[in-house]
């Protein structure tokens, strides 16, 4: 997960690496962020202070530890400060399961809930394999390698991973990283052959994300950053929920 005060509270804020603006911004609205993943074993969700930046330097939020936080009424378990967690045992986070948060901060009642999406369904890469020359590596052309493809019957938005061989960690969402591509209305993605860097086996991972966490990245990714969303009653951040499909490619040199 990202560092908390670069993403979600920029964008929350007037933006990141400029001084803050005479915005209505209330600094002492907590700021909750939380992506529940379907499939998982547990939930986490991470509270902190809204992030001010001076003239000097970034004043890094802090951690809000000491809360009663509930979802779907369990008790969360606070396993560092300001991260609190909930274990689910052999049980996993499931489509379709909706969720409730709610916690007390400063006489307020802080409210937000969400539901688990369906994986996609149908996911389908084509070619299987690739086949690069060494000079491959160092072309400009910006032609489709991969076609990836899947159902989309409702109108999702989806997201889409690619990560290189020899990389043992899932993605971790609220990263938003260079191969991460912005959310997105579709049933396909096409891929050029500068995303596939290296030889071996590549995972491409398909998302399925929810509207807020679309028009989150959205504001992230703009230029306009002056007017604060937030999806969590009398908080600022996000509780929302994502299901995962994925597919691999084999890519592997060839002689020239």
């Amino acid at each position: 997960m990202f560092r908390r005060f670069s993403i979600v509270t920029c964008a929350l804020l007037a933006g990141c690496g400029q001084e803050l603006m005479n915005y209505d911004i209330d600094t002492e609205t907590p700021v909750v962020e939380s992506y529940l993943q379907e499939g998982a074993t547990s939930l986490t969700v991470k509270v902190y202070t809204m992030e001010v930046y001076l003239k000097d330097g970034i004043d890094v939020s802090d951690a809000i530890g000491g809360l009663s936080i509930k979802v779907n009424g369990r008790e969360l378990t606070e396993t560092v400060e300001g991260t609190y967690v909930l274990d689910l045992g052999t049980d996993t986070l499931r489509q379709g399961q909706a969720f409730d948060l709610n916690f007390d901060y400063g006489g307020r009642a802080i409210t937000a809930s969400t539901t688990v999406p369906e994986p996609v369904r149908n996911l389908q890469a084509e070619p299987t394999s690739l086949a690069i020359s060494s000079s491959y590596y160092w072309s400009t052309e910006d032609s489709t390698a991969v076609t990836v493809t899947w159902d989309d019957p409702d109108g999702s938005y989806y997201q889409v991973y690619i990560l290189s061989p020899n990389t043992s960690d899932m993605p971790s969402m609220g990263v938003f990283g260079r191969r991460m591509m912005q959310p997105f209305k579709g049933n396909s993605y096409k891929a050029s052959g500068m995303e596939f860097r290296s030889t071996g086996w590549h995972t491409i991972y398909v998302y399925r994300v929810n509207k807020d966490y679309a028009e989150l990245y959205e504001q992230v990714s703009s230029t306009d950053l002056a007017n604060p969303i937030s999806f969590i009653d009398n908080a600022f951040g996000i509780f929302t929920a994502m299901s995962v499909a994925r597919v691999g490619i084999y890519v592997y040199e060839e002689d020239e």
